[in-house]
């Protein structure tokens, strides 16, 4: 079947034309080439095609939430293996529809979900397994972050900017925001992470590689309008890593690469009840992320040291956590094993979400075609993890309903934001200019 396949990819390419890829040994951002080319991603239609691994795949469909049809890629397989073995010459195949089959073979393929890791729950969102919690839980009457901050005149929302969500921080909540990155950037930095600033705007093939497929009629990216409507605002700088890293080959020795970013996220949020009104689901926030590029063998223990990472990071702000292993509805379709991280909101009296962490395996390396070289010259693709490190918005929830006093200030924050948090000093006044003399 391998050479089957690898004859059939052969001859496809060769009508398109094959384009040149380029190499790095090093994540650096040296000019090597030009954009990486456009090729089919390489899935791994061995394990998909052979017949013995056809339930199980159908099974992991079932178990997260049935996108993606297992026997639509072997009928599509099935007729473009009777068109090969016909007998009939190349060119007396009708190319069209040479075409159409692989496209839509692809087109197929492409949906199926990576394989979920063994031992991780079934199921839905209230199927998460509880690994550890920390932190003292605050229980009684606080006031949500938006009325503590309403006399600071420091939040204001202008929803001539972009709608109801939007929000503008000023003064104390800008500072603040700031602290709570900053504080995380260094920390992750310092922790072995090499910073890299990356693009919020990517090709759409990248959104994909990375795992977003489109389910419903509600959109769930921003896309360009005019000619570029291929091009997408990015949910994280997970994709822009991605973008950077993508047809690059590394020496095995280099592995693992850890990177982190801290950009601005674009999200096509829609709240589910009042307590995600305001600054829960936003349309637009800044987030610290963590991305990691390792050997099959290394990518688990990367993931474990990536929410270590960040369990350290809300240990020292002083909120109080848990961390859940999620089942197998909430892993999108790229992750094999996830985390989160939900913080206690005594406000509004709920957890909210704050901090994911995912091993992809090689479902984004096989479709960003990112590998690396062994000692004895074997090319295999590369694992990929990712982690927030940190959210703006929600991360600042969690601290102000927290630390807040019976005064509609905060009390003592802790020590990592003590020494970041600017003097608030007066609010801003908005009044009618005075005349011109």
């Amino acid at each position: 079947m391998r050479r089957l396949c690898q004859l059939a990819f052969r001859n496809r390419n060769l009508k398109l034309g094959l384009a040149r890829r380029f190499t790095s040994t090093e994540a650096s951002t040296s000019e090597e080439s030009s954009t990486p080319p456009t090729l089919r991603p390489d899935l791994n239609f061995e394990f998909l095609l052979d017949e013995k691994n056809r339930e199980a795949i159908k099974e992991n469909i079932l178990h997260r939430k049935g996108v993606g049809d297992i026997d639509k890629v072997h009928e599509k397989w099935s007729v473009i293996q009777k068109m090969m073995s016909s007998g009939e010459k190349t060119s007396d195949i009708n190319e069209q529809k040479y075409a159409q089959l692989w496209n839509e073979l692809y087109d197929e393929a492409i949906l199926i979900p990576n394989m979920t890791k063994d031992g991780v729950p079934r199921g839905g969102e209230e199927n998460a397994r509880k690994v550890s919690e920390w932190g003292d839980k605050r229980e009684d009457d606080c006031l949500t972050a938006e009325k503590l901050v309403q006399s600071w005149r420091s939040l204001l929302h202008p929803t001539d900017a972009s709608g109801q969500r939007s929000y503008v921080f000023l003064g104390a909540l800008a500072s603040l925001e700031k602290a709570l990155l900053d504080y995380a950037h260094e920390r992750v930095c310092a922790l072995g992470f090499r910073p890299i600033t990356v693009p919020d705007i990517v090709s759409g093939e990248v959104t994909q590689a990375c795992g977003v497929m489109q389910r419903s009629d509600h959109p769930i990216q921003y896309t360009l309008g005019g000619g570029e409507t291929h091009t997408k605002l990015s949910g994280t700088a997970e994709m822009g890593i991605a973008a950077f890293l993508r047809g690059r080959t590394f020496q095995e020795e280099q592995l693992p690469i850890r990177l982190v970013s801290l950009s601005r996220c674009f999200r096509t949020e829609i709240s589910k009840s009042a307590s995600e009104a305001k600054l829960y689901r936003v349309h637009e926030f800044s987030k610290v992320e963590m991305f990691v590029v390792s050997t099959e063998e290394q990518s688990e223990a990367e993931l474990d040291y990536i929410v270590e990472v960040q369990k350290g990071t809300f240990q020292a702000l002083g909120v109080h956590c848990r961390q859940l292993e999620m089942p197998s509805e909430e892993l999108g379709a790229s992750a094999s094993r996830k985390f989160d991280i939900e913080a206690w909101m005594p406000g509004r009296k709920q957890y909210g979400e704050v901090s994911s962490a995912s091993n992809c395996t090689d479902f984004q390396a096989r479709r960003l075609g990112i590998k690396y070289k062994t000692a004895d010259g074997t090319t295999k693709y590369a694992h990929t993890c990712n982690g927030t490190a940190l959210a703006s918005t929600r991360s600042l929830i969690s601290v102000l309903e927290t630390f807040q006093n019976d005064k509609k200030g905060l009390g003592e924050l802790p020590e990592c934001l003590r020494k970041r948090v600017k003097q608030r000093g007066a609010p801003l006044r908005f009044q009618p200019a005075k005349p011109l003399a």
